[in-house]
């Protein structure tokens, strides 16, 4: 028979998921990935949902970028299901499915979301696909350096034709929600210790109404902070002459009060994301950065910890492979400069934490003199010229640009399950040559036939 249904494709990130036909433009469904629990055990997906059932407990489905929670993850991907088509179902036995996952997703995971895509939701063809390559893929790179920014997460991982550097692959975990804290903390400065009742809007503020905390957490982190974020902060350029000195700005409460965020307050509350050791939380723990440990170190620190890794990686390979031989310890270091200069000229900065203002600039900036610090013996940094800005599809500002960065591993993952189209699929198996199916998908079929050994071989 040949098969012509579109892959579903699901981008599951801790803050939203995205999600949507492989053939649509951008996905057709982007909810919050928490959902809420009410006494009675009714399960809540959606932020409609959700903020409509206040008294329910909101959980979180992820911790450290990966599913935890397989049982709700389970209704998350029901709902894609009930809801793709425009509010209409469709039945998940018709379409093949995509899911991305992050560089250090673990086997346990891979089997486990592999068996409930064939066994629970039965899909007749699955794939698994890393985050940072459809986030590179849709940038029409087979090379490059992807910095991305989330909401729990901030990961580097370097690419080099097409093939994930995983032992140079890097992330810590002072990315959105860390700025949260930060941010919260500023309120309770500001509005004293009743703050958190303030910054819930005057809807929820009936005393009839039963908020779990867990709800007024979710609340405040995905409307209230957000907004302040997006809207009022700003990440200073330590390269640029000082800016001129600009008026204090006003943040309107929903309760009609205002904050007032002085110059310096709005670029102090994104610094942490750089070095979260100098700002300290009441009641967290903040460690020091240490060399042997990367995720203890802030965004521009931890891509120089991402090249110099790749630098020991290349170099160290080489010499052993040609160990005992005349080949000069300089081609090694020539093999690494190619690979520098592959990576430094292809900077993919994404995720929904790199649209803070100022965030791409500044992380330029840091590579650019960390650059000529770590790596001045490499032509690549003595003659080559940096770009000075991250590579980009659409102009800064422009709307698609926005969507780059929010949906970026969504529409690359789309673009490569959209290669599944007119598939000639006979009794299960594969009637043709197709690069998807060959190198990202697994028929049900040969899952039912090979099992555990086909999911780590295909998903490694």
């Amino acid at each position: 028979m040949t098969y012509t249904s579109p892959a579903v494709v699901i981008d599951n990130g801790s803050y939203t998921t995205k999600a949507g036909f492989a053939l649509d433009d951008l996905p057709s469904l982007v909810f919050n990935t928490n959902y809420s629990s009410t006494s009675d055990g009714k399960i809540n997906i959606g932020d409609d949902t959700i903020e409509t059932n206040p008294e329910g407990e909101v959980m979180t489905v992820f911790d450290n970028g990966l599913i935890y929670n397989f049982d709700h993850i389970v209704d998350n991907w029901n709902y894609v299901y009930d809801n793709i088509d425009q509010g209409n179902k469709v039945d998940s036995k018709d379409y093949p499915l995509l899911l991305t996952e992050p560089t250090w997703n673990t086997s346990k995971n891979k089997l486990a979301t592999t068996q409930i895509a064939f066994e629970t939701l039965e899909v007749p063809i699955f794939a698994l696909v890393k985050t940072p390559l459809a986030q590179l893929y849709h940038m029409n790179r087979s090379s490059g350096l992807v910095i991305d920014v989330g909401s729990s997460i901030a990961s580097v991982t370097p690419i080099v034709d097409g093939i994930i550097q995983s032992k140079a692959c890097f992330h810590n975990k002072y990315a959105g929600d860390f700025v949260n804290l930060h941010s919260l903390n500023y309120f309770n400065k500001k509005l004293g210790d009743d703050y958190f009742n303030q910054l819930l809007p005057k809807k929820f503020q009936d005393s009839k109404l039963q908020l779990s905390e867990s709800f007024k957490n979710y609340y405040i982190s995905h409307n209230v902070l957000h907004d302040f974020k997006s809207s009022i902060l700003s990440i200073k350029s330590m390269t640029l002459p000082p800016q001129v000195y600009s008026e204090p700005v006003n943040y309107q409460l929903d309760n009609d009060s205002y904050v007032t965020v002085n110059q310096d307050e709005k670029h102090r509350l994104l610094e942490p994301i750089f070095e979260p050791h100098a700002y300290q939380l009441p009641n967290i723990s903040i460690p020091q950065p240490t060399i042997d440990k990367p995720q203890t170190q802030g965004l521009s620190q931890l891509i120089i910890f991402t090249l110099k890794s790749l630098e020991h990686q290349i170099t160290s390979s080489f010499s052993n492979e040609h160990a005992g031989t005349t080949i000069p310890l300089h081609s090694a270091h020539a093999k690494f400069n190619e690979t520098l200069r592959d990576l430094l000229s292809n900077i993919v900065i994404t995720g929904g934490g790199s649209l803070a203002n100022g965030l791409t600039e500044r992380v330029i900036e840091d590579l650019k003199r960390s650059s000529h610090m770590y790596f001045n013996n490499y032509p690549a940094i003595q003659s080559y010229k940096l770009y000075s800005t991250a590579l980009k599809n659409h102009p800064l500002g422009d709307i698609n640009n926005i969507w780059d960065k929010q949906f970026g591993s969504w529409l690359g993952a789309s673009n490569l399950a959209s290669m599944l189209s007119e598939l000639n699929i006979d009794e299960g198996e594969n009637s043709g040559t197709n690069i998807a199916l060959d190198n990202w998908f697994i028929t049900k079929s040969d899952y039912e036939e090979l099992g555990e050994d086909l999911v780590l071989e295909k998903f490694k």
